[in-house]
């Protein structure tokens, strides 16, 4: 297969990835973005990445620093300071729960503090108090897999099946 067909199945791929990784809530150029990173033989520059993808410099550097924050990029020195490099975290289960860690987890317990609090207001009478148990029970239930999956341990399917009962 010539190079140039070779370039365009990836940059195929890169955009089948970034619209997927949409689903997960991050922004299609970020999938974009990492898709290029991943398969480069060594570090990209952020104008490699901004004339790859024929987007402006200000998304390209943007999303590099998002990603960065994810620990999915890393900048790298490549000789002149102005001009680094990024590669990405080729550990991609490392990447999965920096992810679980740092957005999904963070979002559950807020959810479940939140969703405390709010049966602590609520009077033992209240007709919505059993859906929110039914809220908090799920909730819960999310962190302790999460928490579970980061630290290798198995997740109880007797608890998710009940958990799906209730929702039901």
């Amino acid at each position: 297969m010539c190079e140039d067909k070779i370039e365009e199945k990836k940059k195929d791929l890169a955009d089948s990835l970034g619209e997927f990784i949409k689903y997960w809530g991050f922004k299609e150029i970020h999938g974009r973005i990492w898709t290029h990173v991943y398969l480069s033989d060594g570090p990209l520059t952020a104008k490699e990445l901004t004339t790859r993808l024929g987007v402006t410099k200000g998304l390209i550097s943007t999303a590099l620093a998002e990603l960065i924050a994810y620990q999915v990029v890393e900048k790298v020195t490549l000789g002149d300071a102005r001009s680094p490099g990024y590669q990405s975290n080729t550990d991609l289960m490392e990447v999965i729960f920096n992810i679980l860690r740092n957005r999904e987890l963070k979002l559950t317990r807020k959810i479940e503090k939140n969703i405390e609090a709010l049966e602590s207001e609520m009077g033992s009478t209240s007709p919505q108090l059993e859906r929110i148990r039914r809220l908090h029970e799920m909730t819960s239930f999310a962190v302790e897999s999460i928490t579970k999956l980061l630290h290798n341990k198995t997740i109880s399917t007797n608890r998710l099946r009940t958990v799906m009962r209730l929702l039901s």
